[in-house]
């Protein structure tokens, strides 16, 4: 996790910039390993999951972002690389959201299934 070298107006602009990041990311790397000739070619779609509708329908509606300039280039970037079936946006419903714990303030039950599930321990459970 970084910091964005932009400024993002929305939580839904924030979410599509680390997208586009994420994406770059595992689109590099998928190249990287193909470039050792080990794996001859990595036909499946690289998974990223979302939350945010708002970023998923401008991943999937090229004409979405006209007016900001400084978003544009990541916008269509992350439209191409879904079109063309390098990397495949999924919605993950709230409740299955594990990072939710980080932004959300959750019920305890929640809270305690979600911390569970990414391997946290509470502190006394370690004595």
């Amino acid at each position: 996790s970084a910091k964005q070298s932009i400024f993002a107006t929305s939580s839904t602009e924030a979410e599509y910039i680390a997208a586009f990041d994420a994406s770059k990311e595992a689109v590099w790397v998928r190249k990287f390993i193909s470039g050792f000739g080990i794996v001859t070619t990595i036909e499946e779609p690289i998974s990223m999951y979302y939350d945010n509708i708002g970023a998923n329908a401008i991943a999937n509606e090229s004409e979405i972002a006209k007016g900001a300039r400084h978003f544009r280039a990541k916008v269509h970037y992350l439209y191409e690389v879904t079109e063309y079936g390098d990397v495949k946006l999924e919605k993950v419903h709230t409740d299955d959201n594990l990072a939710d714990i980080f932004t959300k303030a959750l019920a305890f039950p929640k809270h305690s299934e979600h911390t569970r599930n990414i391997g946290m321990l509470p502190a006394s459970s370690l004595m």
